[in-house]
C-alpha cells in the first residue's frame, strides 16, 4: 500500500481538540499570572515608595524638630550665659563703684605751699640790724651780735624734706616713738582731726627729718605750758621749705571771749598730752598787717599741762603716759634765764632735750 493510502492518526493530525488549545490556555494563564504579579509588584513598589517617602518625611520632620530643639537649647544657653555675664558685669561694676566710693571716702585732698627761708630774711650783721632798728646800747649790741652769730651757725643745720602727697587718709592711727636723751616719748598720731598735717608729720618722721633735732622752746606761763620741738636748727626759724594747709580743731572746749582789739577768736583748751602743729598765722589788723595763713610745717608742740590758745593749731596726736613723764621732767627744770629776763617763762629749757631718733612703730 502506498504511503498516501496509509491510515492517518486523526488524533495527531486531524483532531481539532488536540494539545494546542491546552497549551494556549496555560500560556494565557501564565501571562495573566505574570500580569497579576507585575500589578502586585507595582502596588508593592508604590506602597514601599510611599512608606519610604513617609519615613523620609518623618525623619526630616524629626530632624528639623531636633534641630529646632537644639537651636532653642543653644539659644536658651547663650541667653542664660549672656544674662549671667551681664549680671556679673553689672555686679562687678556696681561692686567696684561701691568699693571705689568707699576707698575715696577714706581719703581727703591736701595742699602744701612753698615756704620762704626765714634765715634769708635775717640781718647778716649787727650793723645791718642797727640799720633796721636803730642804734643799740653797748650791752644790747653785744648780746644781739652773739645771738646773730648763733643763728647763722644754726642755719647750717637746715634740712629739706620731700613734700608729702596730695592725698591723706582721714581715719586711723600711727604709733611714733620719739627717742630723746631724756627718755622715750611714745606718741599716738590720729588722722581724724587733721589728716593732712598728720600725714605731713609722718612723712617727715619716715624721712628722718627730726633725727638729731633739739626741742628749742619751753613755755611755762600761767595759761600756756608747752614744749616746742621739730626744728633741726634749734632756733624756731627752720622748716623743710614747705608748709601744710590749715586744719583748725573743732572738738576743743572754748574758754574766755574773743578779743575785740585784735580780732583773735575765742581761745580753747588744748588738753595735757596734746600734740599740735606750731605756726606763725596771724589775723589781719587795722594797722595794715596782712593776714598769714597755712604756715604750719614741721614744728610741733607738746602740751605739758592744759593750755589756752586760739583754735588755730592743728591737733595731730597725743603723748602716751610714759612720754608725759619726760615732758614733766623737762618742764620742772624751767626756762633758761637771759640777762634781760632772769625769770623767763619762754625760751630754751634748762634741761636740754634732743630728739635722737623718730620712728613710726
Amino acid at each position: 500500500m502506498s504511503s498516501k493510502d496509509e491510515p492517518r492518526d486523526d488524533k495527531t493530525q486531524d483532531d481539532p481538540i488536540g494539545d494546542t488549545p491546552d497549551t494556549a490556555d496555560t500560556s494565557d494563564a501564565a501571562d495573566t499570572a505574570g500580569e497579576d504579579t507585575a500589578v502586585v509588584d507595582t502596588v508593592l513598589s508604590n506602597t514601599e515608595r510611599r512608606e519610604a517617602a513617609k519615613r523620609k518625611l518623618t525623619d526630616r520632620l524629626e530632624a528639623e524638630q531636633r534641630a529646632r530643639h537644639k537651636r532653642k537649647v543653644v539659644l536658651i544657653s547663650v541667653s542664660a550665659a549672656v544674662a549671667v555675664a551681664l549680671v556679673a558685669t553689672v555686679t562687678t561694676v556696681v561692686v567696684k563703684k561701691i568699693l571705689d566710693d568707699r576707698e575715696a571716702a577714706r581719703w581727703t585732698s591736701c595742699e602744701h605751699f612753698d615756704q620762704e627761708n626765714k634765715f634769708a630774711q635775717l640781718p647778716s650783721s649787727i650793723e645791718e640790724y642797727e640799720q633796721r632798728v636803730g642804734p643799740l646800747k653797748p650791752e644790747e649790741r653785744q648780746q644781739m651780735k652773739d645771738e646773730l652769730a648763733k643763728v647763722q651757725a644754726a642755719a647750717k643745720k637746715q634740712k629739706d624734706a620731700p613734700r608729702p602727697g596730695d592725698q591723706a587718709l582721714k581715719e586711723g592711727t600711727e604709733q611714733v616713738l620719739f627717742t630723746t636723751n631724756q627718755g622715750p616719748i611714745p606718741t599716738t598720731f590720729t588722722r581724724d582731726t587733721a589728716p593732712c598735717n598728720t600725714a605731713a608729720v609722718l612723712s617727715l618722721v619716715e624721712n628722718g627729718y627730726y633725727n638729731g633735732s633739739d626741742c628749742h622752746r619751753l613755755t611755762t606761763a600761767d595759761t600756756l605750758k608747752v614744749l616746742q620741738c621739730g626744728d633741726p636748727t634749734g632756733t624756731g626759724f627752720g622748716s623743710p621749705t614747705w608748709s601744710t594747709i590749715d586744719e583748725p580743731p573743732t572738738h576743743l572746749k572754748p574758754v574766755g571771749q574773743p578779743s575785740p582789739d585784735t580780732g583773735a577768736p575765742q581761745a580753747v583748751v588744748y588738753p595735757r598730752g596734746t600734740v599740735a602743729i606750731a605756726n606763725s598765722n596771724r589775723e589781719g589788723s587795722a594797722y595794715g598787717q596782712q593776714p598769714v595763713t597755712n604756715s604750719g610745717s614741721a614744728q610741733m608742740f607738746f602740751v605739758v599741762q592744759d593750755s589756752q590758745l586760739p583754735p588755730n593749731f592743728a591737733v595731730v596726736g597725743t603723748v602716751d603716759e610714759a612720754g608725759l613723764k619726760v615732758l614733766d621732767k623737762v618742764y620742772a627744770g624751767g626756762v633758761t634765764p637771759t640777762p634781760g629776763n632772769p625769770k623767763a617763762q619762754d625760751g630754751e629749757p634748762k634741761i636740754p632735750i634732743t630728739i635722737e631718733t623718730a620712728t613710726v612703730e
